[in-house]
């Protein structure tokens, strides 16, 4: 993308020649933005929304190039404050409008090479693929980045090899559906097919069933955009199994996750369903030069100050945004709040409460259905059992329709059913008292073959007990042998491919409401450093004394002294470091004894990544930091009160909070004074730090987001391999994919969910490994199948060898 600078004379934007990889996403703002949030009590402007009268980068705004205001926080139910920085016009005079032929004139140049250069790439797009999709379509969502990849795609291609598609969520803005409108009315006048897909169900009703959506469980997606476009595209090409190559909008400015999107995708997240994302590289700057140079149609819901067109209320969407959008569309937003207060689990709430616990934002971070009203779970698995056994809380219960999706099923007697699957004919019965029903799997023993049996058969009983015909597994079926237009139908033609029990947790209604007793029990030593955490420089004093007494007599040369010695003494443990030996001389501190794993650390020194990974993949294994790992997702924010609010769940004893704020300002510490933070192996942050002249330090984390390990150690990744096969019983050979499910059950921690690492990045550094160190572990991947064998005649121990 080409960088800008302001142009003062049309109060607007100038590309230049220079490149760039960064922009501040500018946006024009008309005086509807103005009015909402109160700027006309400060500046005298035109109500007239023909053309915009300043811009802005996030929260500041900007006119004639000059930060006049600011704005700070906001919410649902809370105006952000006004912050005014200079007069934009001296001695108050009336604003002016940019000058929107001007800037275009001035841009045109510029921004007709960069469409050109994008025009190109999707004309090579469609040749290169035109003998191997079934349909090329413009996903089209209403905002601005989908009009201007509309454009790009019309003026590419002819008007009759492409089709538009709108994903109807029914829960877009009002403006949005306007825009959708007069998008129609211009496709049917260029000739070109105009498609829109929805769910037959209703977000009024999915919201009630599946609680809200959550940034961990975004089940909104599937339902009423995802699933409902394969639908409509298999009826618009005939096709079960077809492949679509989708023209997005798609933008890497608009997330991290995005920036590292290929422009081409290969259709790897849903097969069949291939991607060019045109304007990737385009800036916001760029997008909107480009709406104003070619008079396209721009949402009304930016000019109201909206910075996204997307659904009343999401999840991932938080700040100032929120305000607007409420302000905007009131009553639309409105409902699916209530929605949010009438699922909730927090029953004794009063509606100031509850609006502070939406306002907030402490809704989007639930991870199951514990913190939803909507009841226990209606199974359970006997894990202990032999033969296996799964009991139905329910007086009556059908789960043979499902049945069929494992293998060919049959009835030999009024209880007892027989599947065949793996060769084997497996025998189900059914016990049933008065307030259950208990299925057991009479001949399913311990074989890998069995234990997928017993899967297959939790798949079963979950989507028989929670399915509501949402489409998903529909969607995933390729082969026409499921039907929910009109009921759940399983044909008779099924060919047990087993993708409809691929979905996450075998059903997304499930996988969002789930509330397994497990889930619920409660955390001790959450708090075991205290306020004081850890620091780097802590470390390396145990380093230099070797992580002998003296270190501990010294009290780490004065560092840590009193409490911060209790403090470091836990985290040493916890980390590996050292090793209580009571026949050792001294006290509880000296006979703290250095490890084989302390003698690592202590060569690669106390400010190595290395080091600070090696330590996480032992402390996720620790009540706090396994908490952390499991709970807080990627790239979502959360404060030190949301942290808070998620710690109440497992620390209900601790009614004063101290417990909780040790936690907190802990985990504080720890980011900000060691590369779990400093680096970002665990973390990135933003911590506010302050020295007074008497030398007292101030620590202030703002937010905090998990964020992915930009330069692993392929090391690193094979010892924490070798905790998680420990952990989980001596589990030596895994798939990938098994090892990238976060939703299964177990002791052991997956380097990718401690490191945030993605399937690809995984398998560069296995292949790596297995070339390297053959002795360790041998990994292969062939044809969609994928195998990981650790040596079970080596430890994490032998691991630390090789550093």
């Amino acid at each position: 993308m080409y960088q800008y600078i302001w142009d003062p004379t049309t109060n607007g934007l100038l590309l230049t020649t220079e490149q760039s990889k960064f922009s501040k996403e500018p946006r024009p703002v008309y005086y509807q933005e103005l009015d909402l949030l109160g700027f006309d009590q400060y500046w005298s402007y035109p109500k007239d929304d023909s053309a915009p009268l300043m811009w802005a980068e996030t929260n500041n705004y900007i006119y004639k190039g000059k930060t006049v205001a600011r704005t700070k926080g906001g919410s649902y139910y809370s105006k952000p404050e006004i912050i005014i920085l200079d007069e934009p016009e001296p001695s108050g005079e009336m604003l002016q409008f940019v000058d929107i032929k001007t800037m275009s004139e001035k841009n045109a140049s510029l921004l007709e090479t960069l469409a050109q250069e994008t025009i190109q790439l999707v004309y090579k797009t469609y040749c290169d693929y035109q003998d191997k999709v079934d349909l090329f379509y413009v996903a089209f969502s209403g905002g601005k980045d989908s009009v201007v990849a509309f454009d790009m795609v019309q003026r590419a291609l002819p008007h009759d090899e492409f089709v538009v598609l709108f994903g109807n969520t029914r829960m877009e803005f009002p403006d949005t559906y306007s825009l959708v409108e007069l998008m129609k009315e211009q496709c049917s006048t260029m000739g070109v097919q105009f498609y829109q897909s929805e769910s037959k169900l209703l977000p009024k009703d999915t919201w009630q069933c599946f609680g809200p959506p959550s940034t961990s469980n975004r089940w909104c997606c599937s339902i009423h955009k995802t699933s409902p476009q394969i639908m409509l595209l298999r009826d618009i090409t005939g096709k079960r199994d077809f492949t679509g190559l989708a023209f997005t909008g798609v933008r890497a400015e608009e997330s991290q996750a995005r920036s590292n999107y290929e422009k081409i995708n290969d259709g790897r997240k849903h097969n069949g369903q291939m991607s060019c994302h045109a304007i990737l590289d385009w800036s916001s700057a760029e997008l909107y030069l480009y709406i104003y140079y070619r008079n396209l149609l721009l949402n009304e819901g930016y000019k109201k100050g909206n910075v996204r067109a997307g659904c009343l209320v999401c999840p991932n969407s938080s700040g100032k945004h929120e305000y607007v959008k409420r302000c905007s569309y009131t009553e639309e937003v409105d409902f699916f709040l209530d929605k949010i207060a009438s699922t909730s689990g927090k029953t004794s709430y009063s509606s100031e409460d509850m609006k502070e616990f939406i306002d907030g934002g402490f809704w989007r971070t639930r991870k199951s259905g514990r913190e939803l009203n909507l009841g226990n779970d209606k199974f359970e698995v006997i894990t202990r059992s032999v033969p296996p056994v799964i009991d139905v809380y329910l007086s009556q219960f059908k789960w043979q329709h499902w049945g069929k999706t494992i293998g060919d099923i049959s009835q030999i007697e009024s209880d007892v059913y027989v599947i065949r699957f793996a060769e084997k004919s497996y025998r189900v019965k059914e016990i049933k008292y008065e307030n259950k029903i208990s299925i057991v799997l009479e001949n399913c023993e311990n074989s890998k073959n069995d234990i997928k049996f017993q899967s297959l058969m939790r798949s079963v009983i979950i989507k028989s007990l929670y399915c509501v015909g949402c489409g998903e597994c529909e969607a995933e079926c390729k082969h026409n042998c499921i039907d929910m237009h009109d009921g759940i139908v399983i044909g008779d033609n099924c060919v047990h491919c087993y993708k409809c029990h691929d979905v996450k947790e075998h059903c997304l209604r499930y996988a969002s409401i789930r509330n397994k007793n497990m889930e619920g029990k409660k955390m001790a030593g959450l708090d075991r450093y205290f306020t004081f955490g850890v620091r780097d420089e802590w470390l390396d004093s145990f380093i230099r004394y070797e992580g002998g007494p003296e270190f501990w007599l010294s009290n780490g040369d004065g560092q840590v002294g009193n409490k911060k010695k209790d403090a470091f003494k836990n985290f040493a443990d916890d980390a590996g470091l050292t090793l209580y030996d009571k026949s050792a001389d001294g006290d509880k501190y000296t006979k703290c004894v250095p490890t084989d794993f302390s003698s690592l650390i202590i060569r690669e020194g106390a400010y190595s990544q290395v080091t600070w990974a090696m330590i996480l993949c032992n402390l996720v294994y620790t009540p706090a930091y396994n908490w952390f790992v499991h709970n807080l997702e990627f790239e979502t924010t959360y404060t030190p009160d949301l942290l808070n609010l998620m710690l109440s769940n497992v620390m209900e004893n601790d009614t004063k909070g101290k417990g909780k704020r040790n936690v907190i300002d802990a985990l504080k510490i720890v980011m900000a004074k060691t590369p779990l933070g400093k680096e970002r192996i665990f973390a990135k942050c933003d911590i506010d730090e302050k020295t007074s002249a008497s030398g007292r330090e101030t620590v202030v984390l703002n937010w905090l987001e998990r964020c992915t390990w930009t330069n692993p150690e392929p090391k690193v990744i094979l010892y924490s391999l070798y905790k998680f096969a420990e952990a989980c019983g001596d589990y030596y050979q895994f798939s990938l994919e098994t090892l990238m499910d976060d939703s299964i059950e177990r002791d052991g921690v997956s380097p990718t969910r401690i490191f945030g690492l993605e399937h690809d990045t995984m398998v560069r550094i296995l292949n790596g490994l297995s070339i390297n160190y053959s002795e360790f572990i041998s990994a292969s991947f062939t044809l969609d199948l994928d195998n990981i064998t650790l040596r079970d005649d080596k430890s994490s121990a032998d691991v630390l060898e090789l550093f």
